[in-house]
């Protein structure tokens, strides 16, 4: 009897003889608490797929920083728009970044949108008020501070 017991193990261990072969350790994922762990195949235990929880892909995050970029930068220069030069370039920038997202059809349109409307409404204020502030001569711009000051 003995001699077959040895015999069954020495079988099971080379796994020859009797047609089947374990590939691997059943309990090799089994860890100090007793619990297993899921392999390492990009599922979680549950069968879902791991990686970002939220299930966007990572590139949407571009898109969506250049959105915002364009449209805090847009209401930035509808804000300052009487500072002239560095409100019509920030303006400007805005408008260029929210367009860009548009076309290349980035996540974040509707920000972009609102970066593209707060910069062009910007960008023509600025450019009328520095139009009409041009088109006063200074010798108009004392008689019109002549003339306040005798109505006080």
């Amino acid at each position: 009897m003995e001699n077959n017991e040895n015999e069954f193990q020495n079988n099971q261990d080379s796994g020859s003889g009797n047609g089947y072969t374990q590939d691997s350790d059943p309990f090799a994922n089994v860890n100090n608490n007793g619990y297993t762990q899921a392999p390492n195949s990009g599922y979680s235990m549950n069968g879902q797929p791991a990686g970002n929880p939220y299930g966007q892909p990572p590139s949407q995050q571009e898109g969506q920083g250049m959105a915002i970029a364009g449209m805090i930068l847009g209401i930035i220069s509808l804000v300052c728009c009487c500072s002239g030069y560095i409100a019509l370039v920030i303006g400007i920038v805005g408008f260029v970044l929210s367009l860009v997202v548009l076309l290349q059809k980035k996540p974040g349109k509707g920000m972009a949108i609102a970066g593209i409307v707060c910069s062009a409404v910007a960008v023509i204020s600025i450019v009328s008020l520095m139009m009409i502030g041009r088109s006063v001569s200074t010798e108009e711009l004392q008689r019109m501070l002549r003339e306040i000051e005798n109505a006080q």
